[in-house]
C-alpha cells in the first residue's frame, strides 16, 4: 500500500481561515460560545481566526460520546450553546424539544453541500430543520498488514485468530451493527430479539481478539503506535494521523458487507439561539473555506462539496483513496439512524462487555 501523507499545514490553515473572515462582515458581537464537540471540531487553526475577527470567545470541550452531549442538553442547565451530535442522536434531541430550529436560508454555504447533507432526514421534523451538517465519515475496519498480509475485504477478518488480543473496538453500538452486517441482517437499526441474540453471540466469540474497547479516537492511535493493537474499528481521523506518520502497514479494509456512516451536525441548545455569537459561528463553519481548514486539521471529510477543491493535494489523495467524497459511496452508505429499541440494544451490548471470553 502506498504511503498517504497528510500535511498538517497549520500555518496555511490559519492563513486560509483569516482570508475567509476578511471577506465577511462580522458583527463583532462580544460574548462567548460554549461547545461540547467531537475531537478536532474546535481546533485552534480555525477557531482562533474566528475569535480574532468576531470578538466571540469559543469555550470548547471535547467529548467521547453522543450520550454525554445528550445528557448535557437534556439537563437544560444553560452551560452549553452548541453540540455536534451524530445522526443517530439528532432526532432524539429534536423530539425532546431541547434544541432550536435553524433557518437554512441564513447560511448560503448549505447550498454548496453534497445533496445528501442539504436537508438530511435526520434533521427534519415539523417542517423545520434542526441542525446543520458538518463533518462526516465512516466506521472503518483497519488491520495491520504485518500481522495479516493482504487481509480480506470482509468484516470476518476481525475474527481471525491471528488477531488474538490485538483489536481495539469502539465502545459504541456501531460495533453491534458491524456484527449484524456480517450476519446478513438487513436493518441493523431495528433488529428483532432473535437477531440481537445472534449478534451478541457473534461478538462474544470475538472477545478473545479484543484487547480494549476505546472511547476517544486518540486512544486508538496511541495503542497502535505503541504496538498494543493490530486493528479494529476506527474513524478517518485516526487513519489520517497514522498515515501521515508513515504507518504504511495500516490497511483500510472497505468490507464488502458495507459500512456505517456518521454525519455530525451543529445543533443549538434551546435558548442559545439568542446568542449572536452562535449565528456568527454557524455562518462561519458552513463555508467551504472553513470546512477545508477543518479537514486539514482533522483528516476527515466535511459537508460542503466545494471544500474538496480547497484541500492540499495530499489530503485530496487521502480522501479519494478512502472514497470519502465519492457520490456512489455517499449514496450507498448505511447512515446511522436512531435505534427504536435503544435500551434493548444497550442491554445486549452490556451483556457482550460483561461476558467472559470463550
Amino acid at each position: 500500500m502506498n504511503v498517504m501523507r497528510i500535511a498538517t499545514g497549520m500555518a496555511s490553515v490559519a492563513a486560509l481561515s483569516l482570508g475567509i473572515l476578511a471577506g465577511t462582515t462580522a458583527a463583532h458581537a462580544e460574548g462567548e460560545i460554549t461547545m461540547l464537540v467531537w475531537e478536532g471540531y474546535a481546533d485552534d487553526s480555525f477557531v482562533k481566526p474566528f475569535e480574532e475577527k468576531s470578538g466571540c470567545h469559543v469555550n470548547a470541550t471535547y467529548t467521547g460520546s453522543n450520550d454525554e452531549m445528550e445528557a448535557k442538553v437534556m439537563n437544560a442547565d444553560g452551560t452549553v450553546d452548541l453540540i455536534t451530535p451524530s445522526n443517530d442522536s439528532t432526532g432524539l434531541l429534536t423530539a425532546a424539544g431541547k434544541v432550536a430550529s435553524i433557518d437554512p436560508a441564513k447560511y448560503p454555504g448549505i447550498g454548496e453541500y453534497y445533496d445528501v447533507f442539504k436537508a438530511p432526514p435526520w434533521l427534519q421534523a415539523e417542517g423545520k430543520q434542526w441542525g446543520i451538517p458538518f463533518g462526516y465519515g465512516f466506521a472503518r475496519i483497519v488491520i495491520d498488514s504485518n500481522v495479516i498480509p493482504n487481509p480480506p475485504h470482509s468484516l470476518a477478518t476481525l475474527w481471525d485468530p491471528r488477531l488474538k488480543g490485538k483489536l481495539a473496538m469502539n465502545d459504541d453500538l456501531e460495533t453491534l451493527y458491524e456484527a449484524a452486517r456480517l450476519l446478513g441482517i438487513k436493518n441493523v437499526y431495528d433488529m428483532t430479539d432473535e437477531e440481537l441474540n445472534l449478534v451478541r453471540d457473534k461478538l462474544i466469540a470475538l472477545k478473545p481478539n479484543i484487547r480494549k474497547l476505546w472511547v476517544i479516537t486518540s486512544e486508538w492511535v496511541d495503542m497502535f503506535n505503541q504496538g498494543e493493537i493490530a486493528g479494529g474499528n476506527v474513524f478517518e481521523y485516526a487513519i489520517a494521523k497514522l498515515w501521515k506518520e508513515g504507518k504504511t502497514n495500516l490497511v483500510d479494509l472497505r468490507p464488502a458487507e458495507g459500512m456505517g456512516g456518521y454525519s455530525d451536525s451543529w445543533m443549538v441548545a434551546k435558548g442559545s439561539e439568542a446568542n449572536p455569537c452562535v449565528g456568527e459561528w454557524l455562518a462561519y463553519v458552513t463555508t467551504a473555506e472553513t470546512q477545508a481548514a477543518a479537514a486539514k486539521a482533522t483528516g476527515i471529510a466535511f459537508s460542503n462539496a466545494k471544500s474538496f477543491a480547497l484541500l492540499d493535494a495530499d489530503t485530496q489523495v487521502f480522501q479519494e483513496k478512502l472514497g470519502i467524497s465519492d457520490p456512489e459511496v455517499l449514496a450507498h452508505t448505511d447512515w446511522w439512524q436512531p435505534v427504536k429499541r435503544r435500551a434493548k440494544y444497550l442491554e445486549i451490548w452490556n451483556e457482550v462487555k460483561a461476558a467472559s471470553a470463550p
